[in-house]
């Protein structure tokens, strides 16, 4: 069984939906994690896992889109992840996280520091794992993780640094690969020698990548790559990937 760790189904239409839940299926995808985005992301991915069991929910707010948000919509937000967070269509906390790239000033920065520090919280009080995003602020990601005392981690895409790669090791945290590894020669290196036991697969569907847009039956892509770099029967890779996924997102 395969498992994408890391989509966004929400942003499917309903017959996309249909048609990529059939596909998947076929492939041996066994189960999906939707994370959210927005007020809207949220509701949907809610709705999506509540009608198909192979789909669990992630709940949060992508940093950029927070950062729209006035306090009085923050705090409805998080009532609501307060509250729906326990339930059994959500696997985790998601997509949260720091993204540097399209701040404008400190104040952005600030502001995001907190709120995914409200989200570790969040986490750390229901058990349930955070899939963090940490575009242009991997370091500063890792740093608070850790004066928050995370426990249950997913690094989102985590594969720009072999340094940090490693420190990831060093606080048990795992890390998620998805399409770039496909084509990306500087990633598939620092994926050959990244341990197969702090591993995910994902394939931050429906995202284009070149031409294609990914999938979740685009994770057995990933998994036969990531085989195929450490020398190993896909059967291992396989099995190696659905103990991880057990490990940090629960049982089915």
């Amino acid at each position: 069984m395969f498992y994408d760790s890391h989509c966004h189904l929400d942003m499917l239409s309903k017959p996309e939906l249909a048609q990529a839940l059939t596909c998947a299926k076929k492939k041996g995808v066994g189960e999906m994690i939707s994370c959210s985005t927005s007020f809207a992301s949220n509701e949907r991915n809610l709705e999506i896992a509540t009608l198909h069991s192979e789909v669990k929910a992630a709940l949060g707010l992508y940093p950029i889109d927070a950062l729209g948000f006035n306090e009085e919509q923050l705090t409805r937000a998080f009532d609501f992840f307060k509250k729906n967070i326990a339930r059994k269509e959500v696997a985790a906390v998601g997509e949260v996280g720091l993204d540097y790239k399209l701040c404008v000033n400190k104040e952005e920065q600030e502001k995001q520091v907190r709120l995914f520090r409200k989200f570790i919280a969040l986490s750390n009080e229901s058990k349930k794992p955070i899939v963090v995003h940490s575009r242009f602020a991997q370091r500063q990601a890792l740093t608070i993780l850790s004066e928050e005392g995370a426990k249950k981690v997913l690094l989102h895409s985590f594969t720009d640094s072999s340094k940090l790669m490693k420190q990831t090791l060093e606080s048990n945290f795992f890390i998620s690969v998805g399409m770039n590894l496909l084509r990306d020669e500087e990633v598939q290196k620092r994926i050959a020698s990244f341990p197969l036991d702090h591993l995910l697969f994902e394939t931050d569907s429906p995202i284009r990548f070149g031409e294609e847009k990914a999938l979740p039956e685009s994770v057995l892509l990933v998994a036969e790559k990531v085989a195929q770099l450490k020398n190993l029967p896909l059967a291992e890779a396989e099995s190696a990937q659905e103990k991880n996924f057990r490990k940090l997102f629960g049982s089915k």
